[in-house]
């Protein structure tokens, strides 16, 4: 019994590898054709970051746990513009698909709910990765930084990209409106990212501070890429990382959910 569930779901992924590819290739070039909206802007950004928060504030702020400010500030910028490239690739695509009706031709393809899922996640996690790929090579100039674990540092990066590219996903399919994607980013993930130790330590906030910090997501994933560049860290990294882990696997779950059961999907 067990053996012939494993064949039939082999054999169902297979049916549908071949349009998971063209929704993952299609997910791609929606943001690489225009990338001068969807990449550029965020380098741009970055720039601005780091010449406010980094030059202005750096002469006041040498450094933090013994690293120069500016040098403090790449990872955190970095995933900041992970964070939020991801979320926005996803949620909309998600959103445009299921207002516009082609969602319909997806769900009725030979894709499974988790392949559809996936094409949608990876797409927004490839964008997630080269934003901050491109925000680390607009910084290093700046700070000279060097990453002291840089297969690590990928790591972190592809999952909280992964991340966030979910929680998009979910947002998309289950918004009736697009203020409500905006409700999410301008209310929740942006809030997030600025309170997730992006421009300081949490050593620096009172206590109550600190302990709320550690219930943000943002937190662990900007720890951990800062422990990967830096070396330092406020938590353990070990615990960090597993906890980057479980959330990449929390989130594609929910996102599941929301493209298996979300509402106005299947009409």
């Amino acid at each position: 019994m067990a053996s012939r569930t494993a064949s039939g779901l082999f054999e169902g992924w297979a049916e549908g590898s071949r349009p998971f590819r063209t929704l993952l290739k299609r997910e791609v070039l929606r943001f690489m054709r225009v990338w001068m909206q969807t990449i550029a802007p965020t380098l741009g950004t970055a720039l601005l970051y780091f010449t406010v928060f980094g030059i202005a504030l750096g002469s006041r702020i040498q450094e933090i746990n013994g690293v120069p400010y500016l040098e403090y500030l790449l990872p955190g910028i970095a995933l900041m513009n992970v964070v939020t490239g991801s979320y926005m690739n996803t949620s909309s695509s998600v959103f445009d698909a299921k207002r516009e009706r082609y969602i319909d031709e997806i769900l009725i393809s030979p894709m499974s709910d988790v392949q559809i899922t996936l094409a949608y996640v990876l797409g927004g996690t490839l964008r997630g990765v080269i934003v901050g790929f491109g925000v680390f090579l607009v910084g290093v100039p700046f700070v000279g930084v060097s990453i002291e674990h840089p297969l690590m540092l990928l790591l972190i990066g592809a999952l909280s990209a992964f991340i966030f590219s979910a929680v998009g996903v979910a947002a998309g399919a289950l918004s009736n409106r697009i203020d409500h994607i905006s409700f999410l980013t301008n209310i929740v993930i942006q809030p997030l990212a600025f309170l997730g130790g992006v421009f300081y330590s949490v050593d620096m906030l009172p206590h109550f501070l600190r302990v709320a910090t550690f219930f943000n997501p943002i937190f662990h994933t900007v720890d951990a890429a800062r422990y990967a560049t830096l070396g330092v860290s406020d938590l353990n990294p070990v615990p960090a990382v597993a906890i980057v882990f479980v959330l990449a696997a929390l989130a594609f779950f929910a996102a599941y959910l929301a493209i298996h059961r979300g509402p106005n999907l299947r009409s």
